[in-house]
């Protein structure tokens, strides 16, 4: 049976990228040895589950200081020693498939070393749109050249995620990030669309900076002051930014309007019971959550960050941080009192998607 080391972006906490590894290893772990190896001391959310297909967890937390800043511009040596130990002693791997995005040059070059014949880099997200000091930078373009000289296959979850992580004249390949599209069909039957008075909005995410959620506190004052009645329901795990958006829901008055639930939530059956689903991302690679939401007949409004291949026919997008725009645009969804709208989800079903991880697992270790 061939092996596979995965390599994750940080931990195994409830994300996407994660959410891109376990179902990777639900379907495929009957065909592969599957490993994963973490940089967090853990344990994760999804650390029971992975190991119940049999795979191994290898960490290498990152070290965790006041100098986190500066160190982290030379953690590539501890990440390429590190994972050579890991591949020398625990291998022979047939396939390394990594989701660190730029620190991903440093295990593929291990892996090169150690004689891996399949090396995967898969980008999950499009940073483009951020500022970042121009040190950094020049460090990407290093961990870039680095990456696409080491790799023999590189996949991004949109074009956008691709062309960013690896160069525009690079040769890459997309694979959507597929879902369980079964998990969401016993949404099908539920109530129209908006059949309350009170709209009830959801948002799914980590609570971060990227996921934008102190754009939804202000939402939800917009809301208010046009007097619209609303709960908004937050999913997400603890987080510094997640104790700021609390704060900010407090200063504003509208504790009795937000709900905040934990990651493990059911997402499926929570979609079930909502009207609209908001996603203010600051950027985004693809936005899961989003395919998820569509799945289940949601209308979605979402920023201009999510790329235009997330978009299946129930997503509006809004090209502005004003709150009162976004509170305006689901005004106007609420007097429309459209129903939902279930869309094609082929493009996005696992059972499909997941072939095509297959080809190059199995395609590529007969060179």
């Amino acid at each position: 049976m061939k092996r596979v080391l995965e390599v994750s972006c940080n931990g195994m906490y409830n994300g996407g990228v994660q959410h891109v590894i376990m179902e990777i290893t639900r379907n495929l772990s009957r065909k592969y040895n599957i490993d994963v190896l973490v940089f967090t001391k853990g344990p994760d959310y999804f650390d029971k589950e992975f190991q119940s297909y049999g795979g191994k967890i290898f960490r290498l937390p990152d070290k965790q200081n006041k100098l986190r800043k500066i160190t982290w511009y030379f953690d590539g040596l501890r990440i390429y020693r590190g994972t050579l130990k890991i591949l020398r002693e625990n291998g022979p791997y047939d396939v390394i498939h990594c989701h660190n995005y730029f620190k991903s040059a440093y295990c593929l070059m291990a892996a090169k070393k150690a004689g891996v014949p399949v090396r995967i880099v898969h980008s999950h997200n499009d940073f483009s749109n951020v500022s970042y000091f121009f040190t950094r930078k020049i460090l990407w373009f290093i961990e870039r050249r680095i990456m696409n000289r080491n790799s023999t296959d590189r996949i991004g979850c949109s074009r956008a995620a691709a062309d960013f992580l690896f160069g525009r004249n690079v040769s890459s390949d997309v694979i959507y990030n597929g879902i369980d599209i079964r998990r969401f069909d016993d949404n099908n039957d539920l109530a129209p669309y908006i059949a309350n008075t009170r709209i009830r909005l959801l948002h799914v995410g980590n609570f971060s900076p990227q996921k934008n959620q102190l754009l939804l506190a202000d939402i939800g004052n917009a809301l208010k002051c046009l007097n619209i009645d609303f709960v908004m329901t937050l999913v997400g795990g603890d987080s510094e930014y997640k104790n700021e958006v609390q704060s900010r829901v407090s200063e504003l008055g509208l504790n009795d309007k937000f709900v905040f639930l934990p990651q493990n939530s059911d997402i499926p059956e929570l979609m079930g019971e909502s009207d609209l689903f908001l996603f203010p991302s600051a950027y985004e690679g693809l936005g899961i959550v989003v395919i998820e939401a569509q799945a289940s007949g949601l209308h979605c409004i979402v920023s201009k960050a999510v790329p235009e291949e997330a978009d299946l026919g129930n997503i509006e997008y809004i090209d502005s941080k004003d709150p009162m725009v976004w509170a305006k645009k689901i005004e106007q969804k609420v007097k429309s009192g459209q129903e939902r709208v279930y869309v094609n989800m082929d493009s996005y079903d696992i059972s499909k998607v997941i072939t095509n991880y297959e080809k190059i697992y199995e395609n590529n270790c007969k060179r």
